[in-house]
């Protein structure tokens, strides 16, 4: 019976281990000979009296290996599981050169092996590495070999070309990185060449091959299966990796036109055309002429432009929505006139593609000859750049005049953390009160000390909408007769997530928890005895003649809530914005460890004892609506609200409500009035429901982590 029960327990496992084992699927890549970018000028009719073995390539065991290796910024390598090459290095690098060089004829014989005799000369290849570059902010394709040639006839005459180079890829396929690669070995072998047919005198009377380095209009990379034949792709990079920059147009030669968006791929009959792009109007558009599609390969235009996003913000950092323009710093011709996008409403951001050099921006209508409200920007070929413009705002939010504009630090990372948007914050107050009220000789003297940490992610790209919440608060008070004790510490975590499937409705999920990070103690102002009682009226604890009381550990109480449901935006501007939400709510409040002072006293050989009661965890399930909301008002006040309420499914449980209000006033930019106002309802020891109001008003200091 025992072994019975052992081989089916082993059958399950097994089971389980098949069923849960992940299948990797893994790309395999290999180097292929490219006829199209053979170079004319090396071609020989009659080729040198000399043959040429190609020996086999020397590569470190940390590349010699099936795995593509990435490089990581500094020291650090990894090895792609998914993506791997097809041959041995070591193999298809010497083909693939033993291919070129036999095409251009310039050897009699060209071979990977001399059997019979010995060769007239050697081409030993050492790839020092092959490597996909992947840092925060770029991926590159990085090749580091050396070709030596040898002349066994002319006292072992060498001439020896290194390569040690880096190409950007201009989108983020695996196919570009081995494309690159490929053109690269292909490239060199031509300057290799260019070296030996200069030192033999057969070098033809033409310009000199130009290295590799000095980079072309195009890159031309051979395109997968499912390309019809005759036909070619075209991929014109999104330098801001927006999916809306400008679209550009195409003219082929028999007077066709395509139209195509920046970032993605272009499927075109092969050919020549002439291709349109930029910002403003048809005549302030850049030309590119020449440029040649090659059934079944993609041609990447390298960016000879720039791109650049305005944004215009307050001093709150909040989007103000204000006209600007953008003039030519030498002509002075406008370019077009913009405004900021309400990503609220799941508009973008306009990209601006510009040729490279100075441009002017104005606001409030200012021409270009303006002295006042105007900034300028600087743009550089290849190079995407978000500018910000800071402007004034009256007692009513009315946007004014221009008091700031540059790179922020949030602009120099768009191009790592997209449409991510962080907030640190800190805010703290103090206060010392001391008055001799109660004894002319005696002041009694209070401190209060308050902070806030506040932390807040939000993600937010059309239709996706995802916000993370983090306050941390804490108080201390401190008496004349009494030392520092924490007199608030609350801690909240509020995460919520919005599929958006019409303009201003979706579906949310969220998940929020609250709890506080110190033990929360009762105080007495003379001794008490006490005993804590469990739910079963069991004395866990005592104490006799103390004058405080562990009522609730670090964490607990903690509270849970999770839901899911339909999440309306009522209103959405730049001053008033109102969510409605409305789905299915869990709730649970974990009570462990937690007590409640309680009026019952017992008695135990005339001994009295106070007494606390311990709290049972709850958990509820039912409908959940919530109302959030945050107005900007005249007077430079601030009110946010989040009213939270759950409808349990069962009759006997209560409804729980729980509302937070806070009204900011600013006095000056770093300082303000808050006050804050949160009522909930809970059950006294006798299962009667009450409100617990809960004021705090306090003069705030806020500092905005960058």
């Amino acid at each position: 019976m025992k072994k019975t029960i052992l081989l089916f327990l082993l059958i399950i496992l097994a089971t389980g281990c098949g069923f849960t084992r992940e299948t990797v699927i893994r790309n395999y890549y290999v180097l292929e000979y490219y006829s199209h970018t053979e170079k004319e000028e090396l071609f020989l009719d009659e080729p040198l009296n000399l043959s040429l073995q190609i020996n086999d390539v020397v590569i470190p065991s940390t590349y010699n290996r099936p795995e593509i290796v990435i490089r990581h910024f500094g020291p650090r390598i990894t090895y792609s599981e998914n993506d791997v090459w097809a041959t041995r290095l070591t193999e298809i690098i010497p083909s693939l050169i033993s291919k070129r060089i036999s095409a251009y004829n310039i050897f009699r014989r060209v071979s990977r092996d001399f059997l019979d005799v010995r060769p007239d000369c050697n081409l030993t290849l050492r790839v020092n590495n092959i490597e996909l570059y992947e840092t925060e902010d770029i991926r590159a394709a990085g090749i580091n070999m050396t070709f030596v040639f040898q002349d066994n006839r002319e006292n072992n005459m060498f001439i020896e070309h290194s390569v040690n180079t880096e190409k950007i890829l201009l989108d983020d396929e695996v196919e570009t990185f081995v494309q690159i690669v490929n053109e690269i070995l292909l490239e060199e072998t031509d300057v290799l060449l260019y070296k030996i047919l200069r030192h033999y005198g057969r070098l033809p009377e033409k310009e000199a091959l130009q290295p590799l380095t000095e980079p072309a209009d195009s890159l031309l990379q051979e395109v997968s299966e499912g390309v019809p034949e005759g036909m070619g792709i075209l991929l014109v990079p999104a330098l801001s990796k927006a999916d809306n920059e400008p679209p550009y147009k195409l003219f082929s030669r028999d007077g066709k036109e395509y139209d195509g968006i920046p970032g993605e791929p272009l499927a075109l009959p092969a050919g020549k055309y002439t291709m349109e792009y930029g910002s403003g109007s048809r005549r302030q558009m850049m030309e590119k002429k020449d440029v040649e599609i090659i059934p079944r390969y993609k041609t990447i235009i390298e960016p000879d432009w720039s791109c650049l996003i305005v944004n215009i913000i307050d001093e709150r950092q909040e989007v103000v929505r204000v006209r600007y323009e953008i003039f030519d710093w030498e002509t002075g011709q406008t370019y077009g006139i913009g405004i900021p996008a309400r990503r609220e409403y799941g508009e973008k951001q306009q990209v601006w593609m510009l040729e490279p050099g100075r441009y002017k921006i104005t606001i409030n209508n200012e021409p270009f000859n303006t002295y006042r409200n105007f900034t300028t920007v600087y743009l550089t070929e290849g190079e995407f750049q978000k500018i910000t413009l800071v402007v004034s705002t009256n007692q009513d939010g009315t946007p004014g005049d221009l008091i700031g504009a540059g790179v922020l630090e949030e602009d120099e990372l768009a191009g790592t953390i997209g449409h991510w948007h962080l907030l640190n914050a800190f805010y703290g107050n103090a206060s010392v009160n001391s008055t001799n009220e109660k004894k002319k000789d005696e002041h009694e003297t209070t401190l209060v000390f308050n902070t806030q940490f506040e932390n807040k992610v939000t993600y937010d790209n059309f239709p996706v909408n995802y916000t993370l919440r983090n306050l941390i608060e804490l108080g201390t008070t401190k008496t004349t007769d009494t030392g520092f004790r924490i007199s608030n510490d609350d801690t909240y975590f509020r995460n919520t997530f919005i599929l958006y499937f019409l303009e201003n409705m979706g579906i949310y999920g969220r998940f929020d928890s609250e709890l506080h990070l110190v033990n929360e103690y009762v105080y007495f102002s003379s001794p008490i005895n006490y005993r804590k009682k469990d739910l079963a009226g069991n004395t866990v604890e005592q104490g006799l003649s103390v004058d405080q009381v562990k009522t609730k550990p670090s964490i607990m109480p903690l509270t849970l809530k999770e839901g899911v449901g339909i999440n309306l935006r009522a209103f959405n501007t730049g001053r008033v914005n109102l969510n409605i939400r409305a789905g299915f709510g869990l709730r649970q409040d974990y009570y462990d460890d937690v007590y409640l002072l309680s009026t019952d006293i017992e008695t135990a050989n005339d001994v009295s004892y106070r007494l606390f009661k311990a709290q049972e965890t709850q958990k509820q399930r039912g409908a959940e609506v919530s109302v959030i909301g945050n107005f900007q008002l005249p007077l430079n006040l601030t009110y946010y609200t989040n009213a939270d309420f759950l409808f349990p499914f069962r009759s006997d449980e209560a409804t729980t409500i729980e509302w937070e209000n806070v009204l900011n006033l600013k006095l000056f930019k770093y300082i303000s009035v808050d006050y804050r106002l949160r009522l909930r309802n809970k059950l006294d020891e006798f299962g009667e429901e009450y409100i617990v109001n809960r004021h705090a008003l306090f003069l705030r200091i806020n500092y905005f982590a960058r």
